[in-house]
């Protein structure tokens, strides 16, 4: 019996001397419960909101207006059509919905009407929440103002071009995520060098450590134009994902996507003494960028409180810019805004791990 208590207090105390073993055995769940506690928690009590354009002057269609402003998930905001479908491109309506404005007469006359909703497809909530409530309502509306089954009618109209499927709109996320791993990761290879004393014989030699560390760079970015290529063929030829925009575009972006994590990376593990001290650090910044970015999952999914959390991270930019190079996907942001959030991020982290690397 003894040497049993021997062997397991000394497997106990090696596990505890292990912080890469603990973070994955203790915070690493602990984490996901929060994160999804936080993400699928206020899923219930959402709103969206919904643009109205009434063309209808009678009582009709003001009966049709207060039927939906009464939608607990809804928030209806009236106006022109014009100025609200801008809206709807820009991605701050969830849904426009017309009513034609010979709606009375048609109902009157027993003949067949309809109510026209346009929604974006790439909008997760638009195909899963929205329409069909919106089938719900037109079929309550009808039952109250007809009393006839099909006389109204509900007309979807998708504002894209081309028609995106679930995996179009994953396909850049999962680029993103690629990116995110090369570039964080990649900086466990100094610390590894470092904890090796290499850097510390490299310095003695004629060869530069910013040569070292830019000949990391440099191969870091290959490998990240090498698995983009990869990524894109094997969505085309497999999953018949189309690449809509410009490649020189989206090469850039994953080029700068790239240099950013991994400018962040040595910013991370600038004071990590080990490869397993420099690990759990990794972990703390990837696994929130991948939950909270999102590349997965939908942005309206998320409580407002956690909204400015999303705003501030480099990878909700990265793959926001990947949808819109790749699948024109509606954007979160301006391309624009995209690049210069990303370049920001570059050149602070940058700075940061120059003024805090240790060498030795």
């Amino acid at each position: 019996m003894k040497p049993f208590l021997k062997l397991l207090i000394a497997d106990l105390k090696q596990f505890f001397r292990d912080r890469t073993a603990l973070f994955f055995t203790f915070a690493f769940p602990i984490f996901f419960i929060f994160i999804f506690g936080w993400v699928f928690s206020g899923a219930g009590d959402m709103s969206y909101k919904i643009g109205l354009t009434n063309n209808d002057e009678t009582s009709v269609g003001d009966s049709i207006s207060q039927m939906l402003h009464q939608i607990p998930i809804f928030e209806i905001i009236e106006g022109e059509q014009d100025a609200q479908m801008e809206e709807l491109e820009q991605g701050d309506l969830k849904a426009v919905i017309v009513v034609p404005a010979d709606i009375a007469s048609s109902i009157g006359s027993g003949e067949p009407s309809e109510i026209t909703v346009y929604y974006d497809p790439t909008q997760t909530t638009s195909a899963q929440i929205i329409i069909p409530v919106l089938r719900q309502a037109v079929d309550e509306i009808n039952r109250q103002l007809t009393q006839q089954p099909l006389l109204l009618r509900l007309s979807e109209e998708s504002i894209q071009v081309h028609d995106l499927r679930d995996i179009d709109y994953l396909v850049p996320g999962i680029l993103a995520m690629s990116v995110l791993f090369l570039g964080l990761f990649g900086s466990l290879t100094l610390v590894e060098r470092r904890e090796k004393k290499i850097l510390k014989r490299f310095g003695a030699t004629p060869l530069r450590r910013s040569t070292m560390v830019f000949s990391q760079v440099v191969y870091r970015m290959i490998l990240a134009l090498v698995q983009t290529l990869i990524i894109i063929a094997i969505a085309y030829f497999v999953f018949g994902v189309q690449m809509v925009g410009n490649w020189f575009v989206l090469l850039g972006v994953v080029l700068l996507g790239t240099l950013t994590f991994i400018a962040i990376g040595y910013f991370a593990v600038s004071r990590a003494r080990t490869t397993e001290g420099a690990m759990p650090i990794i972990q703390l910044i990837q696994f929130p960028m991948l939950f909270l970015s999102g590349i997965f999952f939908p942005v309206d999914l998320m409580p407002d409180f956690m909204r400015p959390v999303m705003d501030a991270l480099p990878l909700t930019y990265l793959g926001d810019a990947f949808r819109q190079v790749m699948v024109e996907a509606t954007p979160l942001y301006p391309l624009w805004i995209d690049i210069a959030v990303l370049g920001g991020w570059l050149v602070v982290s940058m700075i940061l791990a120059i003024k805090l690397f240790r060498w030795e």
